[in-house]
């Protein structure tokens, strides 16, 4: 217990020293976000978060943990992810390479620890559902989705880094639960490596220069955070029902997939960025950002409950999953009416505001 608790602390020393030491360097290479027509923040901010945060964890699991196969596999998976995601933030990468080397990573990933995403459970009714060879296509799907979840949540101060660290914490519970020491570590650390990362980039507990976590670091989160769901749902050894999954990022999944079907109605690319995303919603209804990032992360928190609830007293999957895709489909309803949304909000909020006069 001792040698884990030296390992979660030096993880974040480790990121906290990496926070401090690149933050210098980004100013020398240009590794810095500067603010254009689509992001309004003041002045050149660097995007050194996440490679910050895999700086933090690998080195802790280098020096003080005794990595296993599967830990090295995924490590050098990250480093490669976040290797990439760095190159992006310097470059802009086109989206067919960004998406070939994430499913490429997948695939390597899948083949290597001899994991997909077969296993559905009993989402579907009262027939255990195993999809075989599809779940190779359905883990890359999941990976790649999960990738531009998070990094489409990175949107104003906190944000991105907040809906990770719920989503690890959820993590945590649900294996410590049941005992699995190497994989509640192995989030743990990710969590902990979080923690310097929020104080920098909102200028917390003295930290004067803001940083940006950069599309290394939204990646990289999203990488592990689905593959760590994948390790506990679809192994041997299941650790939780696969449905659960589903709540555990549920407010990443549901803006990205929401965002998606928006743009692609309208005949857009997918990926072409817009400010509609759940955070710009509660900006235009008169929020700051500071309170848009309190309701959007108690809303991750109450969904994230739903789901550890769920699978600790059994409600049955199709229950859970018919709950989730009711949920998906009142998101975007309201998204649809979005604008009659924002008036009414702003009415409603300057009603109050007269009313205290």
């Amino acid at each position: 217990m001792e040698d884990e608790l030296e390992t979660i602390f030096s993880s974040f020393v480790f990121t906290l020293m990496a926070i401090k030491g690149l933050t210098p360097i980004a100013d020398k290479v240009g590794l810095l976000d500067v603010p254009n027509h689509r992001k309004q923040h003041k002045g050149a901010v660097p995007l050194i978060g996440g490679l910050s945060i895999f700086l933090g964890v690998a080195i802790s699991a280098l020096l003080f943990m005794e990595l296993d196969y599967q830990q090295n596999v995924l490590l050098s998976a990250s480093l490669v992810i976040v290797v990439m995601g760095v190159f992006d933030d310097f470059c802009d990468l086109s989206v067919r390479l960004r998406l070939g080397i994430q499913a490429i990573c997948t695939l390597i990933l899948c083949l290597s620890l001899h994991v997909s995403l077969a296993h559905l459970g009993y989402m579907f009714g009262f027939t255990n559902i195993n999809i075989g060879m599809a779940g190779y296509f359905l883990a890359i799907f999941a990976v790649i989705g999960g990738i531009n979840a998070y990094n489409m949540m990175d949107g104003i101060d906190g944000l991105a880094g907040s809906m990770a660290l719920v989503s690890l914490i959820a993590l945590i519970i649900l294996f410590a639960a049941v005992g699995a020491t190497g994989y509640t570590l192995w989030a743990l650390m990710f969590a902990v490596a979080i923690v310097p990362y929020l104080f920098a980039n909102l200028k917390l507990f003295g930290f004067k220069r803001k940083i940006f976590m950069g599309d290394a670091g939204s990646m990289l989160l999203g990488f592990v955070i689905v593959w760590l769901l994948i390790l506990g749902s679809q192994q041997q050894e299941k650790y939780f029902r696969t449905v659960t999954a589903l709540w555990i990022i549920a407010i990443p999944l549901m803006d990205m997939a929401a965002i998606i079907i928006r743009r692609i109605r309208k005949g857009n690319s997918p990926f072409k960025p817009d400010r509609n995303h759940l955070h710009h919603i509660l900006l235009r209804a008169g929020l700051n950002s500071r309170q848009a990032l309190a309701v959007i992360v108690a809303a991750a928190v109450l969904l994230t409950s739903i789901g550890l609830a769920g699978e600790f007293w059994l409600v049955p999957e199709w229950i859970m999953l018919a709950g989730f895709l009711s949920l998906f489909a009142g998101y975007y309803y309201s998204l649809h009416r979005i604008w009659k949304i924002v008036r009414w909000a702003r009415k409603h909020t300057s009603d109050q505001t007269s009313a205290f006069k």
